[in-house]
């Protein structure tokens, strides 16, 4: 369950980790999800706040969701669990053909940086509370659904 930052892609984020923003993100997830748990990995010179859930989906016994969000707005949010699943969510500038903004998502089951595996994200939200409901809530519909196949198929959420 080890997630690259992708501080090394073509398209990465711009800004400094803003340690507010991830307190926010993880308050909201942890107050619809009580099994969660979070932490920020250094409060003076922040990176990443990890969120830990003790299940998953399908044979997964842990999800982890890896939040990094910065002062001018861009994010992205990874998800990992025990079974070797990656996706992410994402906003900020990219290089990929589609989508034309900066929104988008890499898909599972490894979050692919390839082209044509990138595509647009069902989140069109930005502000940090409604991105971690709708984080949260396409994460329990996989939950509910037994698979991940679908987890960027939300309309409009939260």
């Amino acid at each position: 369950m080890q997630f690259d930052s992708g501080e090394s892609e073509s398209h990465a984020l711009r800004g400094a980790i803003d340690v507010a923003k991830l307190d926010a993100f993880r308050d909201a997830f942890v107050s619809i999800e009580p099994m969660a748990s979070g932490t920020i990995d250094d409060r003076v010179d922040p990176r990443e706040l990890r969120l830990t859930i003790p299940y998953g989906v399908r044979d997964a016994a842990e999800t982890k969701f890896t939040v990094r969000w910065t002062a001018v707005g861009d994010y992205n949010v990874h998800y990992s669990d025990t079974s070797d699943h990656n996706l992410r969510w994402d906003i900020h500038p990219h290089k990929f053909s589609i989508p034309p903004d900066d929104r988008h998502f890499h898909s599972p089951p490894d979050a692919s940086n390839v082209d044509e595996d990138v595509e647009p994200s069902c989140i069109d939200a930005n502000r940090v509370a409604l991105v971690a409901r709708a984080v949260h809530l396409l994460w329990r519909q996989a939950l509910d659904e037994d698979t991940l196949d679908s987890i960027n198929a939300g309309t409009n959420p939260p």
